[in-house]
């Protein structure tokens, strides 16, 4: 049975009619194959359709899926298949087995009952588009599925075109007549006119004539039976292409030869090949260095994690002013350190242009006095002029980053000291003049150095490049310059040098800072307030830690502000697991990287093997940065973490936090 209709006024009628039918197809533009036995059930979709703009369906309805195949044999084209499995002829899951052996290609929606939802899935993941519920989808659900499966046919036709014009040609050839009759494909891909069936010795006359290369293929397969290939094509301009050529011999009949040849134009494959290994080997070697960047970086905030929090601890304490001068310049170095660590570890992030900076006010003389004091040792020691000159009209209090400013700084000091063994080293500050509500200020950094050959100028703003002579090495990991460059740059400001060999360099750059309340007073050691821990009791810790030095600077931190604390220490994850078995703690900090049992195994381990432990809150304590990252380590199960140096203040802060039950 065939129902068309195309208004909803046709929508009751039947039409046997030939002549209205063909009349009908030419009007409509979406043809449904329905195939289902319940008059009922094709009925409804009929009027549901009728409630969408999809009205205009022409709608050819079958009741068993031998008539719906016969349809489809007919060499009619339908928009989608609409499927019940259980028909008359065929029931189950084996309906949509036999219509897609036959018409692998078509849209297929099947229609299941309310007890056959999971025959549904399983038929959409054996090759049908989707499924629908009987007595579970209204006009708007039916609609939605059909405008996909229209999509689909829609893409799945632009991709035939596509196919067809992949630049692929073929031909055929009869050496007996020397007939030889080739697509237009194969004639544009050697640059020629397209031609009718000719013979080939008509085109080979001319024995520059492209089709030459032809004819050796063909003798080639001629020889052999087979010939297959990627070739070098030259087209009728001299253009030299790559073609893949899968050329046979067959014998239609017992005195006939016939050879039958494709040919594909594989230049551009061949390209994004060649690319795609590149590609591969650049993101392997990107790897390879994040690997190597991350490693480092982890080994060097261990041992950072001992200098920084005995600083801290140090500079607690009583101190003679001159031994409260040499620590606090330890604690300034220790941070300054941990910055550039920390852009090590994210050269990636900064390459890729993604630094965050800050807008703090911040007093420029005293991050210069700092900077000064930190570098003065290696200075004194080689007996250089070391000093700073700030213009008149430079402001004294910037809003910016000063951590980002002072990175800055300190790479190329830092360099003009190394590089320097004789002379001076001078540090300029200029006022370039307003541009717009900011300053434009111009840092130069002036040495009496070994100085930069002209051809290497360019070079020295590179990831891991070093200065290298003849008598000597020069220490560094060839990061600093390539990292001053990419925060100057991020900034809108320019950087560059002049160098003479044998006499110095002056390296500068200018940012832009805007100008803060000339009476701000920056304090150089802020505390930070932090909850106290509220109950009952002496506070019961966990430290899980391999590291003896991190144990001890970690164990009088924590004693220094709790008073009476209960502090247990692990050197393992395995130990760690054990004592939290057999104690009771408020707070577990754990590290990562351990011996035996690692942070990761062990946190696994409390949350899914010791049920009634669980619940307590565990911090992971490490110098793994990227665990900071997308809150990764809560996928661990650890509640948070703390980043190895840690800042006392923090550190306290979130033991309170999760001790008061704030989680």
């Amino acid at each position: 049975m065939e129902t068309n209709y195309n208004t909803p006024d046709q929508a009751a009628n039947t039409v046997d009619s030939k002549d209205l039918n063909s009349k009908m197809e030419v009007q409509v533009a979406n043809k449904l194959l329905l195939i289902e036995d319940n008059p009922g059930d094709a009925r409804l979709v009929e009027l549901l359709l009728m409630d969408t703009e999809m009205s205009d369906f022409e709608i050819t309805h079958e009741t068993t899926l031998g008539d719906g195949i016969s349809r489809l044999e007919e060499g009619n084209e339908y928009q989608a298949i609409l499927l019940d499995l259980t028909l008359p002829d065929s029931r189950g899951f084996e309906t949509l087995e036999k219509l897609l052996a036959k018409f692998p290609d078509n849209n297929v929606i099947v229609l299941t009952g309310l007890s056959d939802q999971t025959l549904g899935v399983n038929a959409v993941k054996a090759g049908a588009q989707d499924f629908l519920v009987k007595g579970a989808f209204e006009a708007d659900g039916l609609a939605k599925t059909l405008r996909y499966s229209i999509e689909r046919r829609n893409v799945l036709r632009r991709l035939e075109e596509t196919q067809r014009i992949a630049h692929i040609g073929n031909w055929e050839f009869i050496p007996a007549s020397d007939e030889f009759e080739a697509s237009s494909e194969v004639f544009r891909l050697f640059g020629l006119k397209p031609r009718k069936a000719i013979k080939l010795k008509d085109l080979l006359i001319d024995p520059k004539h492209p089709f030459h290369q032809v004819r050796a293929w063909i003798d080639k397969a001629m020889a052999s039976g087979m010939f297959k290939d990627e070739v070098e094509m030259i087209k009728e301009d001299g253009e030299k292409r790559i073609a893949f050529v899968q050329i046979k011999m067959q014998r239609p009949t017992p005195d006939t030869e016939t050879l039958y040849g494709i040919i594909q134009d594989i230049t551009e494959t061949k390209k994004s090949e060649e690319l795609r290994k590149a590609k591969e080997v650049a993101e392997q070697s990107a790897k390879m260095k994040e690997r190597f960047i991350a490693s480092i970086s982890h080994e060097m905030r261990t041992p950072m994690n001992a200098i920084l929090g005995m600083s801290n601890l140090v500079i607690q304490t009583d101190l003679q002013p001159e031994q409260y001068k040499y620590i606090h310049s330890i604690k300034q170095s220790s941070e300054i350190l941990l910055g550039i660590i920390n852009d090590i570890l994210e050269i990636s992030t900064l390459e890729n242009g993604k630094i965050i900076f800050d807008d703090k006010p911040f007093q420029l003389n005293l991050l210069l006095e700092n900077m000064i004091n930190v570098m003065q040792y290696k200075a004194t020691e080689k007996q250089l002029d070391f000093k700073f000159e700030i213009a008149s009209n430079v402001p004294n209090v910037l809003i910016g980053d000063k951590l980002r400013l002072n990175q800055v700084l300190y790479n190329l000091v830092g360099n003009a000291v190394k590089f320097t063994d004789k002379g001076h080293v001078i540090v300029r500050v200029q006022n370039r003049g307003k541009e717009g509500e900011k300053t434009r200020l111009y840092f130069e950094v002036e040495d009496t150095g070994i100085g930069i050959p002209d051809d290497k100028l360019d070079a020295v703003f590179g990831t891991f490049t070093r200065i290298r002579t003849k008598d000597r090495i020069f220490e560094g990991t060839g990061l600093g310059l390539a990292i001053s460059k990419n925060i100057v740059d991020q900034q809108n400001g320019q950087i560059g040098v002049r160098s003479e060999v044998g006499k110095g360099s002056v390296f500068y750059f200018d940012i832009q800072l805007a100008e803060g309340d000339p009476n701000f007073v920056e304090e150089e050691v802020k505390a930070t307030q932090v909850s106290e821990v509220q109950k009952q009791g002496p506070l019961k810790l966990l430290l899980v830690e391999d590291h003896k030095m991190n144990q001890l600077v970690a164990r009088k931190t924590l004693e220094k502000k709790y008073e009476g604390i209960e502090i247990m220490i692990a050197d393992n994850g395995k130990i760690g697991c054990d004592l939290l078995a057999e104690n009771d703690f408020d707070i577990v900090l754990m590290d990562i990287q351990m011996p035996v049992m690692d942070g990761y195994e062990a946190v696994s381990f409390v949350r899914n093997k010791m049920p009634q432990k669980n619940h307590i809150p565990i911090l992971a304590m490490t110098a793994h940065a990227h665990i900071s990252k997308d809150e990764k380590f809560k996928e661990y199960g650890f509640d948070d973490f703390v980043l190895k140096p840690f800042d006392p203040d923090q550190l306290f802060s979130k033991i309170a936090n999760y001790v008061n039950g704030n989680r």
